[in-house]
């Protein structure tokens, strides 16, 4: 049975997770299919943990970008902050692709825009990662555009990395039988 894979993206109002908190969550197949969650009020946090921990229950791998360093760390620190488990989440296999770039290509940079220059991908030259705690308060005031930038940033971010992990996939083929073997 083929494993069942999702690209993960999360937005954040901090790159410090004792600082800062969950602001949305993307879970995109591998197919393409693309889910958004996110938070209306600051309170919408531990919710919107649990609603995410509870979809991730339906895929076998999770793919990110800096996964490794940002998002799971990240998403460790605020379940553990709610008193939630974390370990549905840790005990996921994972593929960073930022990993799986640094470690078997030689490029001149691995952040993600110049990875998706080097494979011609296209990006939407919209709102940066850094410009979304600004853009959810202004969200939490009320602004549509806002919180539209932050999910259409979130969107592109997916729809970029379940292209990487499509032109990589022939340098992770082994990382997806194992999953396929422990589903």
């Amino acid at each position: 049975m083929a494993a069942r894979i999702v690209i993960l993206d999360i937005e954040t109002t901090s790159l410090e997770a004792d600082a800062g908190t969950l602001v949305s969550a993307g879970l995109m197949s591998d197919v393409g299919r693309g889910e958004y969650l996110e938070v209306k009020t600051t309170s919408d946090e531990k919710p919107l943990l649990l609603r995410l921990v509870k979809r991730l229950e339906s895929y076998d791998v999770m793919v990110t970008w800096n996964g490794r360093s940002f998002d799971i760390p990240f998403l460790t620190t605020r379940l553990m902050k709610h008193a939630l488990d974390p370990r549905p989440i840790l005990r996921k296999s994972h593929i960073d692709l930022a990993d799986i770039v640094k470690s078997r290509l030689r490029l001149t940079f691995t952040y993600l825009d110049h990875v998706c220059d080097f494979f011609q991908i296209a990006r939407k030259k919209g709102p940066m990662g850094l410009d979304v705690p600004h853009l959810y308060i202004r969200a939490l005031e009320g602004d549509r555009k806002a919180a539209a930038s932050i999910r259409e940033h979130c969107l592109d971010d997916l729809r970029a990395t379940r292209q990487v992990f499509l032109k990589l996939k022939p340098l992770i083929e082994q990382q997806l039988e194992y999953a396929e073997g422990q589903s």
